[in-house]
């Protein structure tokens, strides 16, 4: 008897014979919740044994056809996928999905739990060495224990706004190299490792009132790597002076809030290439490996999302 259900029990699967005569959906098939009955109809014993297993905890038949790669986003609450017509398709969609969630993922949340109780901050509107008052505005931001910038106040500075109490600034971009190529703030320095920042710590010049040399650090976001170098600069700065504190090589460091991102879609004119690069472009993978491994830039949750983004598909 031919158990294959009629267009009316369900007019979202499609039915196809194999060379072998065994049943098969196509890759037309759309999954919700309406077609649970029949995707169960389909399910061979071994499926349904390990769909019933305490340690695959899944809240439909439908799911147990979805890609492994897909089920860990799901079950986190991720966007669930309404079709899977092929193979590129998935991996596509996977791909866009994961890295999104990785972006945001880098945010305020990671950087609160990457910076340490004793970690300490720097006082409200005062240099690191508390001696001056800062010469940019600042904005509470995301990261508290640093000074943060707008896009706003950086460009001003770019065209010269603060000409009058800013001696000298530099721009220290954290970001990767194949990101800085891609496009980054006129002016910029390239420094994503910590040798890179020891050799920045060492430049230092005469800070007085009517002569500020400041820093501004930055990365794509500046939720993570621009927050580490910046505070890794400050760490070292006391060790280095703990003889003589609270004097500072650099006393006055800030943090542009938001990142190359916000100010590449603020103020493209200013930027060199004109062009945005995410540090998870797909054809850069190779280079993020090499790069992170330089940089040793691991956090526990930047490798579960890489580990995501590796996933066999």
């Amino acid at each position: 008897m031919d158990d294959r259900p009629s267009s009316s029990d369900s007019t979202r699967l499609k039915w196809t014979e194999s060379k072998t005569g065994k049943k098969m959906v196509t890759c037309s098939l759309q999954f919700d919740e309406s077609s649970d009955d029949d995707l169960e109809k389909l399910m061979t014993p071994s499926s349904k044994k390990r769909l019933a297993t305490p340690r695959v905890s899944l809240d439909s038949p439908m799911e147990e056809y979805v890609s492994p790669c897909f089920q860990e986003l799901y079950q986190s609450n991720g966007p669930r996928p309404k079709r899977f017509r092929s193979f590129e398709s998935r991996k596509n969609l996977f791909h866009t999905t994961v890295q999104k969630q990785f972006s945001e993922s880098i945010g305020a949340n990671e950087a609160k739990e990457n910076l340490s109780d004793d970690q300490p901050q720097e006082q409200p509107g005062k240099t690191g060495d508390g001696q001056l008052q800062l010469c940019l505005p600042t904005i509470p931001g995301s990261v508290h224990d640093l000074h943060n910038i707008t896009p706003e106040t950086l460009s001003s500075l770019l065209e010269n706004g603060y000409q009058d109490v800013v001696k000298s600034f530099r721009i220290i971009d954290c970001r990767y190299p194949y990101e800085y190529a891609g496009g980054h703030i006129k002016g910029a320095e390239n420094i994503f490792t910590e040798e890179g920042i020891l050799h920045l710590l060492h430049q230092k010049r005469n800070h007085t009132d009517t002569e500020r040399h400041i820093l501004i650090f930055h990365c794509e976001f500046s939720s993570e790597r621009g927050p580490r170098k910046c505070r890794f600069l400050r760490n070292k700065d006391r060790q280095l002076n703990k003889e003589k504190y609270p004097y500072l090589n650099h006393p006055e460091v800030y943090l542009l809030h938001g990142g190359y991102k916000a100010f590449y879609y603020s103020y493209k004119q200013l930027c060199e290439p004109p062009s945005y690069v995410p540090m998870l472009h797909k054809e850069h993978a190779n280079d993020l490996r090499v790069f992170r491994k330089k940089s040793k830039s691991w956090t526990a949750g930047e490798k579960k999302q890489y580990a995501l983004m590796n996933i066999q598909i």
